[in-house]
Order: C-alpha cells, then sequence, then structure tokens
C-alpha cells in the first residue's frame, strides 16, 4: 500500500467522522423539547393530587390534578423526572426515545409522618403544608379495631378521643354516647339554664345534639355538618378515613363551632375501572359480663334481714308473733329450695347480623357506586336491639376540566327497648321469691298477701312486683328515624393552580318514638290496688328536622422554586330547622288496645299534649394560606368570621383566628444523616375558637301561649325567658406545640403533644331582681383552663418484605384537666345549696347526700371529688369519724366540712397495641389502660351501707365485712333495718373515694386472606377473601370493685366477618 492510498483513507474517517459530529449537533440542535403527560398513584393505586413533577436539573415543575394526573411541557428528550408527595418515597424516572406518557407509583415511606394529607373538612392539605394537630385512621383501621362501633373504635385508637363510661347505661344499643376531645372547656348544661332533655326530638336535630352535651365536637361527614346519631349507626365498610382535628389551627376555618374539636368523616369514592363487587357479612354475639355483681343468694339474704331485726320487733310482743310468722314462712321457701338467680331471667345472648354490598366502577369521565347495608344486633336484654338499613349511591362526571358529582343517602333505625324493665329492679328483688308457678307462668305479685296467708300483717317491705311478668303483655317501646340526604357538589379546575368548588346539602330525617304500658303492667300496680281508673298510659313523639346547606370554596396553590403556596377561600350558609310533637294519653285497660285513638283521655293537669320548634340560621367565612419552603419551614394562618341567630342582637358576628409554624429540622443542611435520627419535625400554633352549644332563647325573647290566661277568646301569652341581647360567643383560646421524631431509619417513630385551651365569655346565670319574673338570665360570667399533653411511639420491630412478616406495636397516652378561672355570683348560690344538709337532688324523701354533688370553685378542677374527710369506722361504737375544717374529730356528718379529695380525671390513659401480619395471616391485639384516677364508689354506699334489706337484695359484704361488735376493726358500719333508723345513713365521705385503675383488652383480632391464586377462589371469581374474628371488652382487671350497667348490664362482643371482591 502506497503512502497516496494512506492519505485517501485517511480522508475518509477524518470525513466520516465530520460528518458523525455534525449530525449528532444538528440533531442536538434542532431536536425539540416535548410535553410529557402522566399520573401519580399510591401503592393501591388511589391517584395522589398535589404531587410535584419536576425535571431533574432545572426549574420545570407542575403538580398533580385531583385525578393524579400532570402535564410537563418543555421536557428534553431523555430528561429525567422526579415525582415526590410528602410522606411517600420520591422517585425518578429517565425517559426513554420518543416517550411522552409516564406513570409514577409512590410508596409510603417509613421515615416521615404517617398522614400524608390532612382533610379538614373544608379543604385538604399536604402535611408539609400543615401546623396544626390532627390525625387520620382508615376505615380499614377503625374497622380491625370493632366492626360493628366506629366511635368506640376511634375512643381506642386515639387518647384525646374520650368516651365518659356510663355504668347507668352500661351496653344499652340505643344508648347515645357522651363524646370528647380533650376533655371538656364547659361547666354543665344544668349551670348554662339549659336541659339535657330540652328537646325530645335529640336522635335526628343538628342543634339539641349539642344542647344535651355542650363539650360534643363537631362532626362533619363529606364536608357537611352530621349529628352523633348518624356516626354511631355509621356502616363502617362506607368510611374511608377519619379525621380528629385538635388545635385552633386544624379547627379555626369552622369559627364559632370548632372549641369542643371536629371530627371529619370522608367515605369511600368511587374508583375508575371496571365493574367492581365488594361484599362484607360480620356475625356478632354479645355475651352479658355480670361478673361485677356480688349479691346474696336466698339464705344469705335472709340471715342479712333476720340480723338487722326486720322480723323481730321486741317492744311489741304482737308486731313481733306477726313479722316472726313472715321469717316464718320465707324460712320455708328457702328450705324448699327456692333460690331464684334474677340476673339471669332478663337477659341473653345478643345476636346480630352486618351485610355491606356495594358495587362501583366507571370508564372515562364516568364514576359511579352503589351501596346497601343491613345490620341487625340485639341487645343483651331480652327483646331490646337496634336494627339499621340503608342504600346510597354516588355518581360524579367529568366534562372538561369540570366535574360533577352527586351522592345520596336513605337510612331508616329502629331502636327496640327492652319491655323487661330496667336490670335495676332485677337486681334488688329477692331471690327467695319464686318467679313462676307450679304450671311454669310468670307470677305477677311475687308473694302471697296476708290475707291468703292468715297473717296478722302485711309482708315487710309490702307488695313485690315481678317484672319478668310484663314480658307477657302486648308492651311497645321503640324509637325510630327516617333519614335522606343529598349532597351535590362542583368542582372547577381553571387551571392546574385554582380550582371552583360549590356544594349544596340537604338533610331530613323524621324521628318517632312510641310508649305504650296496659293497665296490666306491673307500674300500675299500686293504682290497681286502690282502684284508681284511667290507668295504662300511650305516649307517641312525631318530630321533623331538616338542614340546608351551601358552600363555595376557592382553592390556590403555586410553586415557584422551593416555595410551595396554597390558600384556601370559602364561605358557608346553613340553615336548620326541627319540630316535634309528644302527645300522651290514659285508661287504656287492655294490652291489646295500644293505640292513641282507643284511650280514654288526657291528663291536662300534669301531661298536656306539647310541642316544640326551633330554627337557626348560621353563615360562616374563612381564608387560610400556607407557606412552605425546602420542605423546612412552614407558617399557616387562618382567619373565620361567623354569624348565627343564636346571639344576641347586638353580638350577631365574631372573629376568630389561628396561626401556626413548623420546622422540618431533619431537612436542615446542618442536620447530617445518621443512623440515630432520621425525622425531626417541630409544630406550634396558637388562636380562637368558638362554641354555640346552647339554646337560641337565651339571647332571643320568647313567648308562649298560656290557655289557662285568657281573656273573650283571646288566648294570653307569656314569656319563657328574660332574653340577653347582648349575649355574646364564647370564645376559646387554644396553643399547642407538637414535636415528630423518627429513630433508627424508621424503626422507632414517637410523637409528643402539650396543649392549652383558655375559655372566656362562658355562659352562666346572673342573679337579677325578682320583680322581672325570673330568678336569673344568662350573660357571658365564666371562664375555664384545660391543659394536657399527648404522646404515641410506634415500633416496626420486624419488616421483612420476602418472608412477608410484619411485626408492629405502639402505644398512646394522654391527660388533660379542666380548672375553673372565672365563675358567676350565682354559682355561689348554688354551692350553698350543695353545702347544705340536704341533697337538692332528692329532697322529695328528704335523703342525705348519699351521692357526690357537683361542686365549682376558682382555681379548682371541675372534676373533684367533693366529700367530708374519714378516719373510718371507730372499733368501740361503730360508727364513722370525720374530720371538721378545723382539724378536730366528730362523729356528725355535716356538709359544710366537705373538701377536694380526689380527682377523677385520669393521670395517664391510653392504649398499647400489637400488630402482626404473617403471610396471609393478621393477629392484632389491643389494651386500653387508666392510671391515677379516682371514683366514688356509690355501689358501697347504696349495696352495702345504705341499703334497705325490706325493699331489695344487695351486696354479700352486707352480710360478712359490716361492724357487729365492740371491737371490730371493719370498713363498713352496723346492719342497720332502714338508713332513717338506727345509724345516721352514710353521706358522702372520704371512705369510699378509690383509685379507679384498670387494663382492658379492647380488642383482638385473628384474620386470614385467601391467597387469590387458590382454586376456589378463581372458580368462583372472587379477589383475595378475607376472614376475620374480633372480640372487644373480653376481659377487664380494675382496682375497683363496683357495680357496672345497674340499668342496662355491660357486654362483651365477638364478631365473625367475611368480606371479597368479585
Amino acid at each position: 500500500m502506497n503512502s497516496n492510498t494512506i492519505i485517501s483513507n485517511k480522508k475518509r474517517y477524518r470525513k466520516a467522522i465530520l460528518l458523525m459530529l455534525l449530525n449528532v449537533f444538528a440533531t442536538a440542535l434542532f431536536a425539540q423539547n416535548v410535553a410529557v403527560k402522566g399520573i401519580v398513584k399510591d401503592e393501591i393505586g388511589e391517584p395522589l393530587s398535589g404531587a410535584v413533577v419536576m425535571q431533574v436539573g432545572t426549574t420545570n415543575t407542575t403538580r398533580t390534578d385531583k385525578d393524579g394526573a400532570f402535564e410537563l411541557k418543555n421536557v428534553a428528550p431523555g430528561a429525567t423526572l422526579r415525582a415526590s408527595y410528602v410522606g411517600r418515597n420520591t422517585v425518578e424516572l429517565i425517559l426513554k426515545p420518543g416517550e411522552i406518557k409516564v406513570k409514577f407509583t409512590l410508596k409510603n415511606s417509613n421515615l416521615t409522618l404517617k398522614e400524608v394529607t390532612v382533610n379538614t373538612g373544608l379543604y385538604k392539605r399536604p402535611v408539609g403544608n400543615f401546623t396544626g394537630s390532627a390525625k387520620t385512621y382508615s376505615g380499614e383501621a377503625l374497622k380491625t379495631v370493632n366492626p360493628r362501633n366506629v366511635i368506640s373504635a376511634l375512643a381506642v385508637l386515639d387518647p384525646s378521643v374520650r368516651i365518659a363510661q356510663n355504668n347507668v347505661l352500661g351496653s344499652d344499643p340505643n344508648s347515645l354516647p357522651n363524646l370528647q376531645i380533650r376533655g371538656a372547656n364547659n361547666l354543665p348544661v344544668s349551670l348554662q339554664g339549659g336541659s339535657a332533655v330540652a328537646n325530645p326530638v335529640s336522635n335526628g336535630d343538628i342543634m339539641s345534639n349539642y344542647l344535651s352535651n355542650p363539650n360534643q365536637p363537631l362532626i362533619i361527614l363529606d364536608g357537611f355538618e352530621t349529628t352523633l346519631q348518624t356516626l354511631f349507626d355509621m356502616d363502617v365498610n362506607l368510611i374511608a378515613n377519619i379525621t380528629v382535628l385538635k388545635d385552633a389551627a386544624a379547627t379555626v376555618a369552622y369559627g364559632s363551632k370548632a372549641a369542643n374539636g371536629v371530627i371529619v368523616i370522608e367515605t369511600k369514592q368511587p374508583v375508575p375501572g371496571k365493574l367492581r363487587v365488594t361484599y362484607s357479612v360480620y356475625a356478632n354475639a354479645d355475651l352479658v359480663d355480670l361478673t361485677s355483681y356480688n349479691l346474696m343468694n336466698a339464705e344469705q339474704l335472709l340471715e342479712a334481714q333476720r340480723l338487722t331485726g326486720i322480723f323481730s320487733d321486741p317492744n311489741n310482743q304482737y308486731n313481733d308473733l306477726a313479722k316472726k310468722q313472715w321469717y316464718d314462712y320465707r324460712l320455708g321457701q328457702v328450705r324448699s329450695g327456692v333460690d331464684t338467680y334474677w340476673l339471669s331471667q332478663p337477659v341473653q345472648t345478643g345476636l346480630g347480623l352486618n351485610q355491606s354490598l356495594s358495587l362501583g366502577g366507571g370508564a372515562g369521565p364516568l364514576r359511579y357506586s352503589f351501596g346497601l347495608n343491613y345490620n341487625t344486633a340485639e341487645g343483651v336484654m331480652k327483646d331490646s336491639g337496634r336494627d339499621r338499613y340503608s342504600l346510597n349511591y354516588n355518581v360524579s362526571y367529568l366534562v372538561k376540566n369540570i366535574r360533577f358529582s352527586n351522592s345520596m343517602a336513605v337510612g331508616y333505625t329502629k331502636g327496640n327497648n327492652s319491655v323487661w324493665g330496667s336490670y335495676e329492679s332485677y337486681v334488688n328483688q329477692f331471690p327467695y321469691f319464686r318467679n313462676k308457678d307450679a304450671n311454669g307462668n310468670l307470677i305477677k305479685v311475687l308473694e302471697p298477701s296476708s290475707s291468703a296467708l292468715d297473717f296478722i300483717i302485711q309482708a315487710p317491705g309490702g307488695t313485690f312486683a315481678n317484672p319478668a311478668y310484663n314480658s307477657t303483655l302486648n308492651v311497645k317501646d321503640y324509637s325510630t328515624i327516617l333519614s335522606l340526604t343529598n349532597n351535590t357538589n362542583v368542582e372547577w379546575s381553571l387551571t392546574d393552580e385554582l380550582k371552583l368548588t360549590g356544594s349544596l346539602g340537604w338533610s331530613s330525617n323524621s324521628p318517632g318514638a312510641e310508649a305504650f304500658y296496659p293497665a296490666d303492667h306491673t307500674k300500675f300496680l299500686a293504682n290497681v290496688i286502690v282502684q284508681q281508673p284511667n290507668i295504662g298510659s300511650y305516649q307517641q313523639l312525631k318530630g321533623k328536622n331538616s338542614a340546608l346547606s351551601g358552600r363555595l370554596n376557592a382553592s390556590y396553590h403555586l410553586s415557584l422554586g422551593k416555595s410551595t403556596i396554597l390558600a384556601n377561600l370559602g364561605a358557608t350558609l346553613q340553615k336548620t330547622s326541627s319540630n316535634s310533637t309528644t302527645v300522651q294519653v290514659y285508661g287504656i285497660p287492655n294490652d291489646y288496645l295500644g293505640e292513641l285513638g282507643l284511650a280514654n283521655g288526657f291528663d291536662y293537669t300534669s301531661v298536656k299534649p306539647r310541642s316544640s320548634n326551633n330554627l337557626t340560621k348560621n353563615l360562616s367565612n374563612f381564608f387560610s394560606v400556607s407557606y412552605n419552603y425546602d420542605n423546612r419551614y412552614t407558617a399557616e394562618f387562618t382567619v373565620n368570621q361567623s354569624g348565627s341567630s343564636q346571639f344576641g342582637s347586638n353580638s350577631k358576628f365574631a372573629t376568630f383566628y389561628a396561626g401556626g409554624l413548623a420546622w422540618n429540622i431533619a431537612n436542615e443542611k446542618w442536620f447530617k444523616p445518621n443512623d440515630i435520627i432520621q425525622v425531626a419535625k417541630l409544630n406550634a400554633s396558637i388562636g380562637t375558637t368558638g362554641n354555640q352549644n346552647f339554646s337560641s332563647d337565651m339571647a332571643s325573647q320568647v313567648y308562649t301561649y298560656n290557655y289557662l290566661n285568657n281573656y273573650r277568646l283571646m288566648v294570653g301569652s307569656s314569656t319563657l325567658s328574660f332574653a340577653n341581647p347582648d349575649l355574646k360567643w364564647q370564645q376559646t383560646l387554644k396553643a399547642n406545640i407538637g414535636l415528630n421524631l423518627g429513630f433508627f431509619k424508621g424503626k422507632l417513630n414517637a410523637n409528643v403533644e402539650f396543649f392549652r385551651e383558655t375559655t372566656d365569655n362562658l355562659i352562666l346565670p346572673l342573679d337579677i331582681a325578682p320583680s322581672t319574673g325570673f330568678a336569673n338570665y344568662q350573660d357571658n360570667l365564666g371562664g375555664t383552663k384545660n391543659e394536657g399533653w399527648e404522646v404515641g411511639i410506634t415500633a416496626p420491630i420486624i419488616r421483612n418484605s420476602a418472608r412477608n412478616v410484619f411485626w408492629t406495636v405502639s402505644v398512646n397516652a394522654g391527660h388533660f384537666n379542666t380548672t375553673i378561672t372565672r365563675l358567676s355570683p350565682a354559682v355561689t348560690a348554688i354551692n350553698n345549696g350543695f353545702n347544705s344538709n340536704l341533697d337538692p337532688n332528692n329532697l322529695e324523701d328528704t335523703r342525705y347526700q348519699t351521692k357526690p354533688l357537683p361542686r365549682f370553685e376558682v382555681g379548682q378542677s371541675m372534676n373533684r371529688i367533693w366529700a367530708v374527710p374519714s378516719l373510718g369506722i371507730d372499733p368501740a361504737s361503730g360508727k364513722e369519724v370525720f374530720v371538721k375544717l378545723n382539724g378536730s374529730y366528730t362523729f356528725t356528718w355535716d356538709a359544710r366540712d366537705k373538701r377536694p379529695i380526689a380527682e377523677t380525671t385520669a393521670k395517664i390513659k391510653g392504649s398499647a397495641s400489637s400488630n402482626l401480619t404473617y403471610k396471609n395471616f393478621i393477629l392484632n391485639v389491643i389494651f386500653s389502660y387508666q392510671y391515677g384516677g379516682y371514683m366514688y364508689n356509690q355501689t358501697l354506699v347504696d349495696r352495702v351501707e345504705n341499703v334497705n334489706l325490706m325493699a331489695g337484695n344487695a351486696d354479700l359484704r352486707v352480710l360478712t365485712e359490716r361492724w357487729k361488735q365492740p371491737g371490730d376493726h371493719s370498713s363498713f358500719k352496723s346492719l342497720v333495718a332502714n338508713g332513717a333508723q338506727g345509724f345516721q345513713q352514710t353521706n358522702v365521705t372520704s371512705r369510699f373515694v378509690q383509685k379507679d385503675n384498670f387494663l382492658q383488652l379492647a380488642s383482638l383480632t385473628v384474620g386470614y386472606t385467601v391467597p387469590s391464586t387458590a382454586k376456589w377462589v378463581k372458580a368462583a371469581h372472587l379477589s383475595a377473601p378475607k376472614f376475620m374474628i374480633t372480640q372487644n371488652d373480653l376481659v377487664r382487671f380494675a382496682t375497683i370493685k363496683t357495680e357496672r350497667g345497674t340499668s342496662y348490664p355491660f357486654a362483651r362482643s365477638l364478631n365473625f366477618g367475611i368480606s371479597t371482591n368479585f
């Protein structure tokens, strides 16, 4: 090869290389940037709204819309795109040549906060732009704890949600719980001039729910206010999640209704795709819990009665002989084997069935869902129970950038009260009474009369009726409520940053109740004996409640580099109305004539027909803005102006505000990566909220017709109350500070919060001149301070995805207490009344103060037990030794010696849980606990010391632990036949103030999910059917032994569930 040939080849190579470089340069020079579209979803396929999508290395960013979709313009070919969302792992991908459609799946990050988005009910905020205190719980988590009672499940999971234990009504399926968030900011209803039964239609009326419990939180369902009754009867399968809003920053947008906190319920929305059918069925069995009762049997009771002297009279030989006749007769009953266990007579194993069916799907712009629920549950008292039926649908349609949606729900609930009567009537029965005759029929009068036995006098204690006999009669005692709700929503996405929302909600319900007691009912037994006419009664209640709400909301979000701004502007207008009519008639001799028109007439002197009406109007406007910089610093401010017809004409409107700051310390550059702490976020907030949970007649003059005051056919009228036109809103200043920490790469997460809530303008009575015709009127004269803390710790101990083994343990705790800071002078008069030796709640039988009465003093807790200090029982005399205010000792009880003894609010209350997943099995265990609280053991007073053994049975300790003779060291005084005779009756004393600590197995769940690969699952076209067994309140250990469920017993629940998709 010559030199010319070599030169020629080199020229060719140079030309080729040059052409290649020119081609690459031309391609890069003339290549056009493209617009990339896509969608961002979570691990279960739900779209993520507000996720950030950006081109790495540039400032080119955008956010996803409500459907998780985005469009990022001017993207260079082959660029790297990054998708991020607060609380989820960031994902990056490199565009392939020609690729213009992508999909991101963002999974939960174990190193960040659990809640990704906070739903306030009025708007949604990413956690990174939220400074308030809120906790969100999924519907599945609630169902795992308690598949039948959403409120109970929420109280187990969140230490700030408290349900006051009702030792009277127990597990009555028709009793609404007393629900509070972070304690109470208001004094009892009676001191506010209201009444817990001010409106008999309390189940369906929004306002009357709050009148009966002024500390009840606001409840929001899909953006609209609803009642506690609705949440109580709600099918848990409809719930997507529930958010508990606690501080001012989280709740202030609701203005005058937010002082007690807010519970936001979000139902499941239609999911696009092919038709999907979900079916679940839960069968339950409620087992009565009678372990708290310690009653005497027939022989023990008769001996206790003998020792008290019921069957003897040493001062009168004639009476002594007559009483011994009755003792011999009852002794003969005992020796013949009569020992009736009355506690078992009215109870049963309550069975129930809860079935839910839902259908949903959609294609293109259309989405739809439809649901049915049938839930019937028997109570542990025979013939008691609650049946619920509901139907709902939800449809949405997208036209360009406007989405129309409409949801409707119809529900019917019937609650049956037990015709067997109060459980207390069985607790009190003498076990030596036969329940049935020789033919097996229930006996109406449990003991023959003195004439039938040819005895000299009537039996000690009088005539005893058999409460079980009423179950043989055609008794009616039930309530119903038919409800209809329709919500329409329009969302208009003007741009990627700006969205307008308009909502219109309408709800109506018709509550009713009937109570029929025929003449043969044992409640009329005394009337039959004295031959009084018009026995037998029938009561009917009918009502109508409605609420109309309209809402407009504008939301705006803007991303500028490292800054994110979110703003919301909204207005809500609400009108609620309610009316009810109650009619009671008498004179129904036959139990088959249980109709209103078959009665003899009315008793106008005591229970004439009555009706009530209520109308309220509310207007609320709010503006909220949040700024986040570099996911490190967050500032948030919200202002609300509220107006209501409930307030005085001079104070119709009020303004509320809140501000919050958050600092994500772990994202600071100086916070070096380490193996100990990965998450550290500090947040603080302060602001004011309001409370309007009181009757509107406090501020407005209301008149009533007086038919007894008429002139020439003209009816007179009179005022119901002395109105205060200057009555203002109650305002609560809330301050909150919280810290969230994450340790050891997600192996330990903790959060702690401290709060203080100071309420001013508390509504209390003010004494006025008697010449006005009223003793007092309502004014803003009081104040309270509520302080507390909450802490939660979660530790994922095992996270083995390869073997599908996960084990997480968690514990939470909380404490709060309310003290009084300011009081009305009229409350002093109330305290003075409580300091008298007579109990104002029991004036009809002149009993002494056998129960602790409320006492309110500035600087003292609202939850203090006030009693006279006691040193115990004197062994020489069997009398109780009291300590007077001056420190001296006395045997005489004096109400003026009462002082604060202990606090009923626990120092710590919370729950501990263990959640284990092993392949397809799950085991979830939750314990609830309480430590440091005290209770007044009323059982020891009513069933041991103040018991009247002539009238009913008693605790066994009456026979075994009471003082009998000098030298006995006992906790209880001597046996007496009647508290009004012999020794002085036991009044409120520190001797019966006891520690109220407990540990309870609140929930135990075992579940198994059948793999979709199983042959029978494929053959049945099912999708991962799940089997669940849940037990609630299975075991309870307590330091105090007291009777629980005196009118209706407590129950332990067992639930069997199956759910699957088709």
